[in-house]
């Protein structure tokens, strides 16, 4: 089932594709008005679901197992699209609510934390590629909030994990600190 993570309502006409190992290609269904999706047919093994829809961020899911040819009930909820950031501000936005990163913005800067690395299985699996992630940077320089956009096979909490664990230089917005949505791309290279 396809909600809206902000008011649990369902989200019809949400495009769910289905990729892993053991499919050749992929294979995709389009969420009803229930929200409602079903994909025939998957092999067993690990899958990563990708949602799509106009008006809300996409989606890669946290890898999923099927066992066997048997119905797989998942709940996969899209966050919306922040609304776009008004040229003339007349009333500025709190302090307390983080704001989209953009050129006008002095980014965040990288004070102290760990790399992603590559977990065992990705290693054993030979995932390379890129991942992106949006997270919060608060003007504290803590990394929270984080959603995976584009997923490798075995590396999203790794990847997740390792950001939260960082410490930043916080956002500026006219010399001082905001909180900023701020989007990470990593990319995995084997050696």
């Amino acid at each position: 089932m396809v909600t809206d993570a902000s008011t649990q309502a369902p989200v019809a006409k949400a495009l769910v594709t289905a990729r892993g190992a053991a499919l050749p290609g992929h294979r995709s269904a389009m969420a009803d008005e229930r929200g409602a999706f079903e994909i025939a047919r998957l092999p067993a093994g690990t899958h990563v679901l990708t949602v799509e829809r106009e008006g809300f961020q996409k989606l890669a899911s946290e890898e999923l197992e099927v066992e066997g040819p048997r119905a797989t009930k998942v709940r996969l909820q899209l966050v919306p699209v922040p609304p776009p950031e008004p040229i003339a501000e007349v009333n500025p936005p709190s302090h307390d609510l983080p704001v989209v990163f953009s050129d006008k913005l002095t980014p965040p800067v990288l004070i102290s934390g760990p790399s992603s690395e590559y977990t065992p299985q990705a290693l054993e699996r030979r995932v390379e590629g890129t991942m992106v992630i949006r997270c919060v940077i608060s003007v504290d320089g803590t990394v929270h909030g984080c959603r995976v956009v584009k997923s490798l096979p075995s590396m999203d909490r790794a990847a997740v994990t390792a950001l939260e664990r960082r410490k930043y230089k916080p956002a500026l917005r006219a010399g001082q600190p905001v909180d900023v949505y701020y989007t990470f791309t990593v990319t995995f290279e084997l050696p």
